[in-house]
This record gives C-alpha cells, sequence and structure tokens, in this order.
C-alpha cells in the first residue's frame, strides 16, 4: 500500500510569497467608497499594515486607526479589493484653507507658495502580502485625478522613512517637491515626516513651488 507522502509546512517567508501569488492572479479593483463598514475595514487595514513596519502595537490600541471626522466630507477614500478583501486604501481631502487641511498648520511654517483650493492625499496603507504590485501608484493616480477634477490648485503629501526610499522616488517622479527638510516634524502615528508639495497652474499643467527649505540638501 502506497504511502501518503507528508506535506512540510510553509516557512513564514513562503507563506507570505503564496499569499502574495494568490493575489496576483486576481483582478484588483479600486473603487472609491464611502459606506462606514468599509472605512472601518480601511482603519483595521491601517493598524495591521503598519503594525508590520516596526511601528508599536501600544499606537493600535482597538487594532485599527482612525482619524476624527474621517467617515465625512471634505474626506474621501479609495479602496484596492482583491477579490472581497481590501489590500490597500488611500484617502484625500480637499480645503479651501490650509489651516483645515491635515497638517495644514506644519505646512503654514514652511517657505513655499500653497495656492487653494488645496487637496492632501494621506492614509495610503498596501497589506504586505499585497505589496510591489503597483498598487499605491495607483492609489495616487486615482486620488490626483479626482483632486484635478475638484479644481485643486496645491496637494500636500507626507513622506515617512518607514515607507522606503521607492515611495520618496515615487512621489518625485509624480511631480511633488520636497519642502522641508528632511523628518521634520513628528506625525503620527509614522513617525518623523518629511513635507512635500504637488502644483498645478489653473489650467492643470504642473508648476513647481518656491522652496527655499529644499535648495541646499540631498537625501540623508
Amino acid at each position: 500500500m502506497q504511502q501518503r507522502q507528508r506535506q512540510l509546512p510553509l516557512t513564514p517567508k513562503a507563506a507570505a510569497q503564496a499569499r502574495s501569488d494568490r493575489y496576483m492572479s486576481e483582478a484588483f479593483r479600486i473603487v472609491e467608497v464611502s459606506d462606514l463598514e468599509t472605512i472601518a475595514a480601511i482603519q483595521r487595514l491601517r493598524a495591521e499594515s503598519w503594525a508590520t513596519t516596526g511601528l508599536s502595537a501600544s499606537l493600535f490600541p482597538n487594532g485599527q486607526w482612525r482619524d476624527p471626522s474621517e467617515e465625512r466630507p471634505p474626506f474621501r477614500h479609495w479602496a484596492v479589493f482583491a477579490g472581497e478583501r481590501i489590500v490597500a486604501a488611500g484617502r484625500l481631502s480637499i480645503h479651501a484653507k490650509l489651516s483645515e487641511a491635515p497638517g495644514g498648520h506644519l505646512f503654514a511654517q514652511l517657505p513655499c507658495e500653497i495656492i487653494p483650493p488645496i487637496a492632501s492625499i494621506n492614509r495610503l496603507v498596501v497589506h504586505p502580502d499585497a505589496r510591489r504590485q503597483g498598487l499605491s501608484r495607483k492609489l495616487d493616480e486615482a486620488r490626483l485625478a479626482a483632486a484635478r477634477a475638484a479644481g485643486a490648485r496645491t496637494v500636500l503629501a507626507y513622506w515617512s522613512r518607514i515607507t522606503g526610499m521607492a515611495r520618496y522616488r515615487s512621489l518625485e517622479s509624480l511631480g511633488f517637491v520636497r519642502v522641508s527638510e528632511f523628518d521634520f516634524f513628528n506625525e503620527p502615528p509614522t513617525g518623523l515626516v518629511t513635507a512635500m508639495i504637488l502644483a498645478w497652474s489653473p489650467a492643470g499643467d504642473q508648476r513647481h513651488p518656491s522652496a527655499s527649505a529644499t535648495d541646499s540638501a540631498g537625501l540623508q
């Protein structure tokens, strides 16, 4: 009688690769969402994903990261679905005044021109199993298209080192310009952040903000 061959368990790395391969075989859907249940799922995804970057679990005592009033306008959310599961998400908001934008009080300290309407792209998150598949870029493009359609003149963004240099270069390739020193402020939950700006003319053509803070320093 032939003995059944015993299957060894996958190593954590192999298991993660298997999950990633499974996602690659599925069609990703990027959808703007507004229902409370999906936004709550995005808030849980943030905690689950950011915890893998070395951030303390104490930052997510309820297993989620939620910002005040983000379930309501002017906040808009995009989710990436693999089947029925959310594997990535990002947020956009558009404001008439800099003081109303997320982190607006920090950008107000910087020597750069910020013309309203002001868009802010933030809270980008990709599950570890779905990374390196271009989802961050797709979410950026979707949010920037929405910001442009809404008439935004300036787009604000933060870069954090926990997201890696590839993320910084991706923002640069989209036209964002650094307008602060590196790691100029501690912004929960991701820690030290660097401010970046994308500026458009009224016709939608890209222009570069004047930013003396970027003149002297290369990447550190």
